[in-house]
C-alpha cells in the first residue's frame, strides 16, 4: 500500500467518480488543497495515484501528504482544463507547477465601453467589452510599451467620462499635439474610433498593415487639402518609423511566432517568451516559475503553456517550443482553436535559424534566472546583516565582519585564528593564523591586544578596508585590550563585541551595554 494517510476512505470516493472528464483536488489532513489535476478519465486518473512504488518522486512525496479527495467532473476534456487553471490560481496549490503571482500581472486596456476610449495598465479584467492585451511580464515593460503608445497616437489621458456637460479648458497635451480634445468636442466620436482601431493594429503587432493604411489616409488627407490632418498622419508614421528602427529583425520571412525558452534550479524555474511580429523582435517577456522540484520539463513547459496561453490576449500562428511537449499541450491547442479561429503551429526545430532563436531565447531564460536567484539571495544576506546591525547598534550594515580567537596548548605555542566574512559568507582568502611574539604563558587579553594591533597595523600599511565589526572571542577583559589596540591604531571607531562562552554573555564597547544569551 502506497503512503496515504487516509487510504480506506479515499477508495469509498473512489467508487463514485465515474469515467468522465474533470479535475480532482488532493488535500491534506488541515484541508489545504496539495495538488489540482485534470483527466479525460476521473477514476483511471486518481487510481494511478493509489500505486505502491510509483516512479515519479514528486507523486510520491505528496503520497506521504494525501489525506482527502474532491473532484468536479466536466462535460469536456477542454471544460476540465479550463477550471484546472482557475482551481490553481485559486488554490495556489504547494504541488503544481504555476506561474508565480499570476494573478498580478499587468494588461493594457482599451476602453472599447467608453465612447472616447482611453489606453491605460491595469490588473483587473473586466467583461464589459473593454480590449485588453497581454498578460505583461512586469509593470515596467508595460509602462514602456503604453508610454510608446501615447507618444506615437493621440488618444486623450486623462481620467473622466466623456462627453463632458460642457467642454473644459484645453490641456497642455492638446497645446503639443499629444490629444485630440475630445473633452472639448474638438472630435467627433467616429473620428476618434479610427485612431482607437490603429492602436489596437499596433498593440496587436500588425504594424506593417497599419503603416500602409497610414500612408494612403495622408495620401487621401493630402489630396483634400486637409494638410492638418496629413501632417498628423505624417507624424503618427515617423514615430512609428522611429520605434521599428529600434526591433531587431529576427526573420526576413516576416510573420508573427512566438519563441520560448526555459531555466530551472532547484525548485525555481523560469520562462523566457520572445514575442515576435512582421519578422522583428518585438518584446522579450519573463516569467518565474514555482514547483518545479521533482518536476519534469514536459510538465513545467506544459503548465506554463496553458496559464500563459488560456489568458492571452493574442495568440500568433507558431509558437516554438524547446522540447517536445505536443501531448500536454494539445488540449490547450484545441481550447485556443474555438478562441481564435485558428489552430496554432507548435514546433520543436533542431536546426536552422528557429533553433538558434530557441537558444537565445534559453540563453535568456538562464540569466534571468541566475539575475533573480541572485537577488533573492542578496535580500536575504541583507536581512540577515540587518539583523545583526540591530543586535549591536551598528550604525551601518556590517558587511565585512572579522572574528578572533586565542587558543594554545597548556600554556605554550600560542596561536590566534582570525576568520571573515564577506556580505554573511565565509572568505577564505581572509583567514589568517597569527604566531604569538610577545607573550609566553596565559595572557588571553594581552595576546588579543597584540593580535588586533598586528592586523589593523597592517590594514593601514597596505590601505585596506576596515572591517565594519570585530568579534572577539573572550570576555569584557579581552574587549577592553582589543580596544585599547585600535585606540593605538588611530581605528577608534570600529565596533567590537566580546563573546564569553562560559557565561553565555556579549559584551559591547560601552561597558554598561550586556546582553545575556538565552
Amino acid at each position: 500500500m502506497p503512503e496515504i494517510l487516509n487510504h480506506t476512505l479515499i477508495l469509498e470516493k473512489i467508487k463514485n467518480l465515474g469515467a468522465s472528464p474533470g479535475c480532482y483536488l488532493w488535500k491534506s489532513k488541515k484541508g489545504e488543497v496539495l495538488y489540482v489535476g485534470k483527466a479525460k478519465n476521473l477514476d483511471k486518473r486518481v487510481r494511478s495515484y493509489l500505486k505502491e512504488n510509483h516512479p515519479d518522486v514528486k507523486t510520491k512525496v505528496l503520497q506521504r501528504e494525501i489525506f482527502d479527495l474532491d473532484w468536479i467532473a466536466t462535460g469536456t476534456e477542454k471544460e476540465a482544463l479550463i477550471l484546472e487553471a482557475t482551481l490553481i490560481k485559486k488554490h495556489n496549490p504547494r504541488f503544481n507547477v504555476r506561474l508565480k503571482d499570476d494573478k498580478k500581472y499587468p494588461y493594457i486596456c482599451v476602453s472599447l465601453s467608453e465612447p472616447y476610449p482611453m489606453v491605460y495598465v491595469t490588473r483587473k479584467l473586466k467583461d464589459n467589452g473593454d480590449r485588453y492585451f497581454g498578460p505583461y511580464s512586469d509593470v515596467k515593460s508595460t509602462r514602456e510599451t503604453l508610454d510608446i503608445i501615447l507618444r506615437i497616437f493621440p488618444v486623450r489621458k486623462t481620467r473622466q467620462v466623456l462627453p463632458l456637460p460642457r467642454p473644459r479648458r484645453p490641456c497642455l497635451n492638446f497645446d503639443m499635439g499629444r490629444c485630440l480634445g475630445p473633452c472639448q468636442g474638438n472630435i467627433p466620436v467616429e473620428d476618434y474610433k479610427v485612431i482607437i482601431d490603429q492602436v489596437i493594429q499596433f498593440l496587436e503587432g500588425r504594424k506593417e498593415s497599419l503603416v500602409s493604411d497610414l500612408n494612403i489616409k495622408m495620401s487621401n488627407a493630402s489630396e483634400r487639402l486637409d494638410f492638418e490632418k496629413a501632417a498628423r498622419y505624417r507624424d503618427m508614421l515617423q514615430r512609428i518609423q522611429n520605434f521599428r528602427e529600434k526591433q531587431t529583425v529576427v526573420s526576413l520571412e516576416g510573420g508573427d511566432e512566438d519563441v520560448i525558452g526555459f531555466a530551472r534550479k532547484q525548485d525555481e524555474g523560469q520562462v523566457i517568451l520572445l514575442e515576435i511580429r512582421g519578422g522583428r523582435l518585438e518584446t522579450k517577456k519573463s516569467f518565474p516559475i514555482q514547483g518545479v522540484l521533482d518536476a519534469e520539463n514536459s510538465e513545467i513547459l506544459g503548465a506554463f503553456f496553458r496559464d500563459y496561453y488560456l489568458n492571452a490576449s493574442l495568440v500568433p500562428p507558431c509558437i516554438f517550443i524547446p522540447a517536445d511537449i505536443q501531448d500536454e499541450v494539445i488540449p490547450v491547442i484545441d481550447v485556443l482553436q474555438e478562441k481564435t479561429g485558428f489552430r496554432p503551429k507548435i514546433k520543436f526545430p533542431k536546426g536552422g535559424d528557429k533553433r538558434s532563436l530557441l537558444k537565445i531565447a534559453e540563453k535568456n531564460a538562464e540569466l534571468g534566472l541566475s539575475e533573480r536567484l541572485l537577488a533573492t539571495h542578496y535580500r536575504d544576506q541583507t536581512a540577515s546583516l540587518k539583523e545583526i546591525q540591530e543586535m549591536f547598534s551598528l550604525e551601518r550594515l556590517p558587511h565585512i565582519i572579522e572574528c578572533y580567537d586565542i587558543s594554545h596548548f597548556q600554556g605554550s605555542q600560542p596561536v590566534a585564528s582570525g576568520v571573515m566574512f564577506v556580505e554573511g559568507k565565509p572568505f577564505k582568502q581572509g583567514y589568517r593564523k597569527y604566531n604569538i611574539r610577545g607573550y609566553e604563558g596565559i595572557n588571553d587579553p594581552g595576546m588579543i591586544h597584540e593580535v588586533i594591533s598586528r592586523r589593523l597595523q597592517r590594514i593601514i600599511n597596505e590601505e585596506g578596508v576596515f572591517p565594519d565589526l570585530i568579534v572577539i572571542d573572550g570576555g569584557l577583559t579581552q574587549l577592553t585590550k582589543a580596544c585599547e589596540a585600535a585606540v593605538e591604531a588611530g581605528a577608534e571607531g570600529i565596533p567590537m563585541v566580546g563573546l564569553a562562552k562560559k557565561r553565555e554573555e556579549i559584551f559591547f564597547q560601552a561597558k554598561t551595554n550586556r546582553l545575556y544569551l538565552i
